[in-house]
């Protein structure tokens, strides 16, 4: 479980606090906020990348900063809200990359590695994509890839910004359901921001509200609550 108590967020200045969260595993969590709210920050600052003003932030019950880089990357993947292709890198090669932390010296990666990409484009219905160089790929095909290599990475949590804001209608459903069935079926502790607030109640997902009145991140049930939030 990832737990948050007694928190303030932000880079160089304040956005919000954080009185007290719990993130468990087996179920998917949405932020929801206005532009600029402080969501990517929240996001970077639970996986590790950067670190709360203040506050605790523990990982299984452990502070998230005593866990060592490599370690933690076994415990937590994220994906940006613009990931980019790379020139002469297949998807086979992208999505492999999610096995650095299992791979050999030489970056060879053996059968449960191939096994993990292999049910990655399965799942997230990329196969076709398997021989392109990702620097090819449209921008909606490149986030599907990037959220499939953190499925490749195998960690207990996956941190995803943005994870629809390139897709059709859609593929922004099939991608919501695939987050509800890995969280369910694999017992993945799954973190979004988003922007697409009325598909999101769609599903059974727990909601959070960064208050831009309030300045303060709080759970919510009802759609009603971030209506309000953005007509004021």
């Amino acid at each position: 479980m990832i737990s948050f108590k007694k928190g303030s967020i932000g880079f160089d200045e304040f956005l919000f606090s954080v009185e007290e969260v719990e993130f468990a595993r087996g179920a998917v969590h949405v932020l929801m906020g206005r532009n600029g709210i402080g969501k990517s920050a929240f996001l970077n600052t639970i996986s590790g990348m950067i670190n709360p003003i203040k506050g605790s932030l523990d990982l299984d019950g452990k502070a998230l900063y005593q866990y060592a880089p490599k370690e933690l990357s076994t415990k937590i993947s994220y994906v940006s809200s613009s990931p980019s292709g790379v020139p002469f890198l297949s998807v086979n090669a992208y999505l492999m990359l999610g096995r650095n932390q299992f791979t050999n010296v030489f970056g060879r990666g053996n059968a449960s590695d191939h096994k993990a990409v292999l049910e990655a484009k399965q799942i997230f219905e990329i196969e076709h994509l398997s021989s392109k160089f990702t620097n090819e790929l449209s921008s909606g095909e490149l986030h599907l890839c990037a959220i499939a290599k953190a499925y490749v990475q195998q960690t207990d949590y996956i941190l995803l910004d943005e994870p629809t804001s390139h897709l059709d209608y859609a593929n922004k459903i099939k991608v919501y359901q695939i987050l509800e069935k890995l969280a369910k079926t694999h017992n993945k502790g799954i973190i979004i921001s988003t922007h697409d607030l009325d598909l999101a109640f769609k599903f059974p997902f727990n909601f959070y509200l960064i208050d831009s009145k309030n300045q303060r991140l709080r759970p919510i049930k009802d759609f009603k609550e971030v209506e309000l939030e953005f007509k004021s």
